[in-house]
This record gives structure tokens, C-alpha cells and sequence, in this order.
């Protein structure tokens, strides 16, 4: 479902794009030939050229992430393994890494750029017309303030909600012991004391910083990297590959 998803995504954004570059094409030609019969003052075309320019990148970037999604989407591809996994770790997860990761899993959405995309052709907009917006202040002008304003501040309530998450878990508070083993995950420290099967998880997905195990939509268990060796980590990633999960790399 989320691969024909995809698909639907590409066609609209490919279509649409066509349509807006013919329109622009279109436009510019009519503005040089003397085609349009409203005239129009710089402020009005620099204000149309900017918002195509925006709405043109917006599509693109949704185009892009909806092929990468369909080339990248997690499938589950077994290796071989025969070794014996028998891997200790030990540490901390800081609060700096665990906010970079929640911002990055939550601001690379496709739905954030194409919002952030859209307030910044409001503000542009708002600001080609700064003049009329001042001695005219109509409903629209104060709509795009309103919305520019709370887009600021979305980022500052994120980071409010994750030293949140971070100060009331107690597991990021303590050094916490794992082990990796063949069959399961062990994890020990002062308020946690618990054992997962591998097949408990349902997907794996890595970012540059961490390995994380999901075993419910929003909910995984989280493994620094930083906490493993070189050696250690090519290996468990070798393990990782044997695991009938869905992988993914965001």
C-alpha cells in the first residue's frame, strides 16, 4: 500500500511540475512579447517568479523523496550467518544526541519541507508587498504572520517535548549494560532489567548516530554507536543481515 502510495506521488508531483513549468514557460513568454494586457510592476513579477521558483522546488523535493522511497523501501533480505555473536556494550545515550536524532527522524519529513516551503513563499510574499501590506493590513497579511509564527516557534515546542521525553525516562539517566547475542538483546541497569528476541522487533532502521530497534510504530530500542568498536559494529551490522526485519537506512 505504502509503495502504490508512492507511485500516486511521483505521477501527481511529475504532472503537476509539467503543467507549472509549461505555465511559467508560458508566462515569461507572454511578459517579453508584450503579451499581457494588465501591466504589471516589478514587485508583482519578481513576487510570481519567486513563488513558481518555490512551489517548482517544493515539487521536486517531494518527487525526489517519493523515487527514493520507492528504490530505498525496507525489504527483507536475509544473509547467512554462522558465527557466534557474543558482543558487550556499555553507556550512556546523551541528551544531545538523543534531540538531534528526534529532530532529524522528525524535520527530514516530506510534510515539514513542503510546509516550511510554503511559509517562506507566504513571508517573501508578504515582504515584496511590505508597503500595501502596512497601509492595508488585510486578513490575508495577518493570516501569514499568524501561521509564519507559529511555524518559529513549532522547532522551540519540539525541543521543549524532547528534554522532556529525555529528563522523565529513566533509562537515559543511567549507564545501561547490553549484550548481543544470537538470539536476543539484553539490557541491564539500575531501573531496567529486560531480555528481547530478535524477532521481537519488526524493523531496523540506521542513521548516522544510531541502530534503532522498532517493536511498535513509535516505539524502538535504541543502540549508540558510539558505544561499539569498529570491529564490533562491522560485526553486529553482519549479524543484522542475517535477521528476517525489514532495514532501512534514514
Amino acid at each position: 500500500m505504502k509503495k502504490l502510495t508512492q507511485w500516486a506521488t511521483i505521477i501527481f508531483s511529475s504532472i503537476v511540475l509539467i503543467l507549472m513549468l509549461l505555465g511559467m514557460g508560458i508566462t515569461a513568454y507572454d511578459v517579453l512579447n508584450g503579451n499581457v494586457r494588465t501591466p504589471m510592476d516589478v514587485r508583482e513579477i519578481l513576487s510570481m517568479g519567486i513563488g513558481f521558483l518555490i512551489a517548482i522546488g517544493v515539487l521536486l523535493f517531494i518527487l525526489i523523496q517519493a523515487i527514493k522511497k520507492v528504490q530505498k523501501a525496507p525489504r527483507i533480505v536475509s544473509e547467512a550467518y554462522d558465527k557466534e555473536l557474543n558482543i558487550s556494550l556499555k553507556g550512556k545515550i546523551e541528551y544531545k544526541d538523543y534531540r538531534n536524532l528526534i529532530l532529524g527522524i522528525t524535520y527530514k519529513k516530506p510534510a515539514y519541507i513542503v510546509i516550511y516551503g510554503i511559509a517562506i513563499l507566504f513571508v517573501l510574499t508578504f515582504i515584496i508587498n511590505l508597503n500595501k501590506a502596512i497601509s492595508e493590513f488585510e486578513t490575508q497579511y495577518l493570516v501569514m504572520v499568524v501561521v509564519f509564527g507559529l511555524l518559529l516557534l513549532s522547532p522551540i515546542f519540539t525541543l521543549v517535548q524532547i528534554k522532556k521525553l529525555y529528563n522523565t525516562n529513566a533509562i537515559f539517566k543511567e549507564e545501561i549494560n547490553y549484550v548481543l547475542n544470537n538470539d536476543a538483546i539484553q539490557i541491564k541497569g539500575s531501573t531496567v532489567n529486560s531480555t528481547q528476541s530478535w524477532n521481537h522487533f519488526y524493523q531496523i532502521k540506521e542513521t548516522k548516530a544510531f541502530l534503532m530497534f522498532y517493536h511498535g510504530k513509535n516505539v524502538a530500542t535504541l543502540l549508540d554507536k558510539q558505544m561499539f568498536s569498529d570491529a564490533d559494529l562491522i560485526e553486529f551490522k553482519s549479524f543484522i543481515k542475517s535477521l528476517n526485519i525489514k532495514k532501512s537506512i534514514i
